[in-house]
């Protein structure tokens, strides 16, 4: 492909996850203000702990099966139906496996929960990974627009549901759990029917195909707990060091951050179709380097953004004891910063199906997580766990970024990266104070300085009418 074609192509589906990002993320983050004040702390930290725990099974009882739905249906050589066909019987036997496990420890009363919460976590569960599976099919198809249709309608049913539920009828915790689960179901449904997924189903399997699939995800299910252990084993600890309170609290504080995670994720979805159909190892005319120093300045330059308006955000979003989650937030961004960097090179890793070395960075980097948490935990408290987050996921892109000289010579100025996160960091530590802000717009203004190159880039492309 030539290289306007690769920008062009990578453009048009940025466009369109914009579309379902900034449409889906937006309505639900002007959600968390309802959120704060009908749900308590409690109640919070008890449904983040259920969504938390559905996130870790997926991998363990997928497989990550959804990684080779995206890999493989892009492969020309390979069937695309027998691919979505084998995803859909795992993910499946997966949910067999667990309502027995559920069912069992129920009946044995091995864990003292309340029943509907097991079925809360097996529908998590079930829609999590169905989810996931067609989500990346459907990108394989290049069937983005029907990605974004799915995102919104099933946003907008989740919050109308939630202000039904939890507003009206007084539901509480139910009412946020079905309303959630709902909004799931729904683009589960959108992408079956309207994707074409249905007309793709193949009552019978292909041994071959699914052992082949099966290799190429086995690394990228440790992988996937790895990463869970970054993303939500402080929650954990958090909730047996602190309690559930101070769990919900936390949890609650990702929703700033998810400000940035929404930016990095709408060029990421569009990023990982292009790494696998457009890599090249000698980066001959400089397009994945160019696109690595795009996202890295969106990244970087929305963190600190990000960073001078955390307590005037905090002040919408959060209410009564809420509030106090402003303080995790710099640490949990800057993390953002690492793990969406870390994400983008994990894309270079899979087109060259290198999916050990992208589990063995994300299992260093859960171990240092690990053992931050358990430092800093005990002492700092919720502040702890966000630094402990921010540790884990730097040691991953550390990682990642030393192996990428092995298979790929991208045309970036390392020396300049780590500078403007150095001085991103300075800013992190200031934004852990108040009444910091003109001090930290001088971070921002150096690193805007740092990158004016990829700025100046992007205004060209603009002022021309093009994205890229």
């Amino acid at each position: 492909m030539g290289n306007k074609a690769k920008y062009a192509a990578l453009s048009k589906n940025t466009a369109l996850f914009t579309i379902n990002s900034f449409g889906s993320k937006m309505i639900s983050f002007f959600m968390v203000p309802l959120y704060t004040y009908v749900l308590s702390a409690d109640d919070f930290g008890t449904a983040d702990l259920i969504t938390s725990t559905a996130s870790l099974l997926i991998p363990i009882l997928t497989l990550n099966i959804q990684e080779a739905a995206l890999r493989f249906s892009l492969d020309e050589e390979k069937d695309r139906t027998a691919v979505i066909s084998i995803c859909m019987k795992i993910n499946v036997f997966g949910g067999i496996l667990l309502a027995a496990a559920l069912c069992f420890l129920e009946w044995r009363g091995i864990l003292n929960l309340d029943r509907r919460y097991y079925c809360f976590l097996f529908v998590s569960y079930l829609f999590g990974g169905i989810y996931n599976s067609f989500s990346m099919y459907i990108k394989a198809l290049d069937k983005v627009g029907v990605l974004v249709v799915s995102g919104i309608v099933s946003t907008l049913t989740s919050c109308l549901l939630n202000l039904a539920l939890l507003l009206f009828l007084d539901a509480g915790i139910n009412g946020y759990l079905i309303a959630n689960s709902a909004g799931t179901g729904i683009a589960i449904l959108i992408m079956f029917f309207g994707g074409g997924i249905y007309k793709d189903y193949r009552t019978g399997m292909d041994i071959c195909l699914a052992k082949e699939m099966a290799l190429y995800c086995f690394p990228l299910a440790f992988n996937g707990v790895a990463w869970w252990v970054n993303n939500a084993s402080d929650k954990y600890m958090l909730a047996f060091f602190c309690g559930v309170t101070a769990n919900g609290i936390f949890s609650v504080s990702y929703k700033i951050p998810t400000i940035l995670s929404t930016l990095q994720g709408v060029f990421y979805n569009a990023w990982s179709i292009s790494a696998i159909t457009e890599f090249d190892k000698k980066d001959s005319d400089g397009f994945i380097g160019n696109i690595y120093l795009l996202y890295s300045c969106v990244s970087t330059v929305g963190c600190s953004g990000i960073l001078i308006c955390n307590i005037f955000i905090a002040k919408i979003l959060y209410a009564k004891e809420f509030f106090a989650a402003w303080e995790y937030v710099p640490f949990l961004l800057f993390g953002a910063v690492f793990n969406g960097l870390a994400l983008f090179e994990g894309c270079l890793y899979s087109a060259v199906k290198k999916t050990k070395e992208v589990f063995y960075t994300t299992l260093i980097g859960a171990a240092v997580n690990i053992i931050a948490n358990f430092i800093f935990v005990q002492t700092l408290g919720p502040v702890g766990a966000a630094f402990a987050t921010l540790l884990g996921y730097a040691a991953i892109w550390i990682l990642r970024t030393r192996g990428l000289f092995s298979f790929i010579k991208m045309k970036v100025d390392w020396k300049r990266q780590f500078l403007i996160l150095a001085v991103l960091f300075i800013q992190t530590l200031l934004a852990l104070k108040r009444n910091t802000e003109l001090i930290q717009a001088i971070c921002l203004c150096l690193i805007l300085f740092f990158q004016k190159n990829e700025i100046q880039k992007v205004a060209r492309k603009v002022m021309k009418r093009g994205l890229l």
